[in-house]
């Protein structure tokens, strides 16, 4: 309805304003990946965009279509935890090897091609935008890093067995996955919104005292959400692990998106962020004013045009 009484307003005017620009824009911002894993909190991150714009302004109304990059990174932040894992040392006793995991760090990349259809109006130095956003994504990856320290538990021992790395019991040591991809679902959908004011007068330069309206600059807060779901993992398997093959216990881990933890859970993205835009006005035609002697002849006056003096007798 908001959309309705712009435009209806746009073709109240007795002489309509109608001009075009080509707009460049970039956006840097606050970025969550929202999820529905169980036990595990939103993941935080940046997202800068880059973009290009065709943008008209009829009188208040506005109208952008254009093509951006945008690069989002996330790190989810893995609580840490204990393991407990039955051991025999070489001598045959049975033990309790706890390996004590912490700082654990995940990242998640993604880099989307998107393509931002939006209505808004503008009057003065205030403008505002809203519409969806078209997202293609292109590239998807994720990797892994911890800490960990392993002792060893004995019932009958009075204290715990710390740093005999013979033994595999030592503190610092660290364990990390390979960058490996992350599928992300080809096309999402997100909500776009963004309010700001053109602020030109700040500058000096003699371009913008004398052609106010041929260069635009914007600056505007925006928020972008994923309406679709952007993720779907049933891989079933564990974020954290270990294993014996002969070398003494090897520990390991994975992005947790491609562990079972992300199975059957939704993942949508949020960013809030700065925008800062400007937009080079295409040239105009103006008016053409042709001297036409045929009709000068004939006391032809044209309203708006060069008149033509007829000489008495």
């Amino acid at each position: 309805m908001a959309l309705v009484c712009l435009c209806a307003s746009a073709h109240t005017k007795l002489t309509p304003e109608l001009v075009s620009f080509i707009s460049l824009h970039g956006d840097v911002g606050y970025s969550a990946l929202l999820h529905t894993m169980p036990d595990q909190k939103t993941a935080s991150g940046f997202t800068p965009t880059i973009g290009a714009d065709y943008r008209v302004y009829y009188n208040n109304f506005l109208f952008s279509f254009g093509v951006e990059a945008m690069y989002q990174v996330n790190t989810f932040a893995v609580s840490p935890f204990n393991d407990t894992i039955p051991m025999l040392d070489t001598e045959g006793n049975e033990f309790r090897m706890i390996a004590q995991v912490d700082k654990p760090r995940d990242l998640t990349h993604m880099l989307n091609i998107n393509i931002p259809i939006l209505f808004g109006g503008e009057w003065g130095r205030f403008y505002f935008m809203v519409g969806p956003k078209v997202s293609l994504n292109i590239y998807g990856a994720g990797s892994s890093t911890a800490t960990f320290e392993t002792y060893a538990d004995y019932t009958r021992a009075y204290d715990d067995f710390h740093e005999m790395p013979n033994h595999l019991l030592a503190s610092g040591l660290q364990m990390s996955s390979n960058t490996v991809p992350v599928k992300w679902e080809r096309l999402n959908i997100m909500a776009h919104a963004e309010i700001g004011a053109r602020f030109n007068h700040m500058f000096k330069h003699k371009q913008f005292r004398i052609n106010p309206d041929k260069v635009r600059m914007y600056l505007a807060a925006y928020v972008d959400f994923g309406v679709l779901d952007m993720y779907k993992s049933y891989s079933g398997k564990n974020w954290y692990g270990y294993d014996d093959q002969g070398k003494g216990l090897q520990f390991s881990i994975r992005p947790i998106i491609t562990s079972k933890f992300a199975d059957n859970a939704q993942f949508r993205n949020l960013n809030v962020g700065i925008k800062y835009t400007v937009a080079f006005e295409f040239p105009q035609h103006g008016k053409s004013f042709l001297y036409d002697e045929y009709s000068s002849e004939r006391d032809y006056r044209k309203r708006g045009g060069n008149q033509g003096y007829k000489q008495p007798y």
